[in-house]
């Protein structure tokens, strides 16, 4: 469209010139901001429906920490991150933050770049949620039961997966979780991806030193590229400082932590992690309550083209009031009538839904999936510039193209080949104009 925007900024402080320069530093990095001076704040992010919330704590004239807590007891706004900003780091502010449920913490003249990194786990829990309030009122309105009520405050014991800890780790990370966890101990990088990805866990905690560190990195990256995993925290403890920590950073480690170990700092860090992931895994579980049969396609259970259709209407009327990226992905694979005249139904029908879960199994939850025609997928990717969706297509296109797959009643096995086509939302587009141009791009 031309003038993207990244995110949705509501920045809230009574300090003009932290919240102008800070303003500033946004905007320069295509991020939309809402200015507040601390007046009528419930009432203007209600309005604005911004992506994250900053709140700076250290305005005496302002109650930062209140206005975290009506935020989050606020049913229109609770699920919008919030992170708050303050002078110096104190076990006093790591436990108040935690305890009004902030999502982050950040001191003042801290890294911007660090905080793009940051925050982009916390812009994409924010895409969850809109998404998730999409599909349920379009399910509900063709008849589906669905429900957006999530758990926010799931307080379970945390499943824990530590990789190659230090003597008097497991202790620690049992004492900052107030004994409230299932920890399980992996001492090798490569067994430990294969448990984080058969599992369900909270959270990954690795130790690092000059040793370990590319093992920790290597890991960190292949889980970035793993969709089941894409989001899952990876904290990392270090015996020392990290040289480059941008270069971890962008490899996927999601927080680094120096010993010697500040306990209120790493339990709120790592709570709040936690809970983060949760959010993520409920937000999931209320999705699939959209996954009906009036909403999805009886054989392969991809969303239905219906459905699809009016829901990537709502993602371009969004993308466009709030100028976001929105990119859609077109797959064709041309051999499967082939498969089906030789094979019969049966076994063109167990291909097609093979190659839907490989595609599911290759993007996020708020990616819409759908069997658009007989053997044509479109996903819709919202959020999403077109240059990262097409590092998907490839990934999920080379993928089912390499792979062998078993088909019911079929004695050898089968390949598919793939042709893709992706295109952006611009200005003027509707569902039928996006997916036609989607379409025509295929190479």
């Amino acid at each position: 469209m031309g003038s993207q925007r990244i995110a949705n900024i509501f920045v809230a402080s009574t300090n003009t010139e932290n919240i102008d320069s800070f303003s500033q530093r946004l905007e320069k990095y295509q991020y939309t901001v809402i200015k507040n001076d601390g007046m009528d704040l419930l009432a203007q992010a209600e309005a604005a429906h911004p992506d994250l919330i900053v709140l700076d704590v250290t305005c005496d004239d302002f109650d930062g920490f209140d206005a975290v807590t009506s935020l989050k007891n606020n049913t229109k706004t609770r699920h919008i991150p919030v992170i708050v900003i303050a002078d110096q780091k104190s076990n006093e502010l790591y436990e108040k933050a935690y305890a009004v449920k902030a999502d982050d913490v950040f001191i003042h003249s801290f890294d911007i770049q660090e905080f793009f990194i940051h925050i982009k786990p916390l812009l994409r829990l924010s895409t969850m949620f809109m998404e998730l309030e999409n599909r349920v009122e379009l399910a509900q309105t063709m008849g589906v039961k669905a429900s957006s009520d999530i758990n926010f405050d799931d307080d379970s014991r945390y499943q824990i997966l530590l990789i190659d800890p230090k003597d008097g780790d497991r202790a620690m990370i049992e004492t900052v979780l107030d004994g409230n966890c299932h920890i399980d101990v992996c001492t090798d990088f490569f067994a430990a991806e294969d448990q984080l990805t058969t599992g369900q866990y909270d959270a990954a905690i690795c130790s690092i030193d000059e040793n370990t560190k590319e093992n920790v990195l290597s890991l960190s990256s292949r889980a970035r590229n793993n969709p089941r995993l894409f989001n899952l925290p990876m904290l990392v403890i270090s015996e020392g400082n990290i040289q480059d920590r941008m270069d971890a950073y962008r490899r996927g480690v999601t927080r680094i932590v120096r010993r010697p170990i500040n306990q209120s700092s790493l339990r709120t860090k790592l709570k709040m992690l936690i809970r983060r992931q949760r959010l993520r895994w409920n937000v999931r579980k209320a999705m699939d309550t959209t996954c009906e049969s009036e909403t999805t396609h009886e054989v392969t259970h991809a969303y239905s083209k219906d459905f699809f259709v009016k829901n990537l209407s709502r993602q371009i009327e969004n993308a466009h009031k709030w100028q976001k990226n929105m990119t859609a992905v077109f797959m064709s694979v041309p051999n499967i009538p082939n498969i089906r005249d030789q094979f019969g139904d049966e076994a063109a029908d167990h291909l097609l839904q093979q190659v839907y879960q490989w595609i599911t199994s290759l993007t996020r939850v708020e990616d819409t999936v759908a069997l658009y025609g007989d053997n044509e997928f479109c996903i819709a990717l919202p959020d999403t510039p077109q240059e990262e969706a097409q590092i998907v297509m490839h990934r999920i296109a080379g993928i089912l193209s390499y792979t062998d797959f078993a088909v019911v009643d079929v004695f050898q096995p089968i390949s598919v080949w793939v042709e893709t086509g992706i295109t952006a939302v611009e200005l003027g587009d509707d569902a039928d104009i996006l997916i036609k141009r989607a379409r025509k791009n295929i190479d």
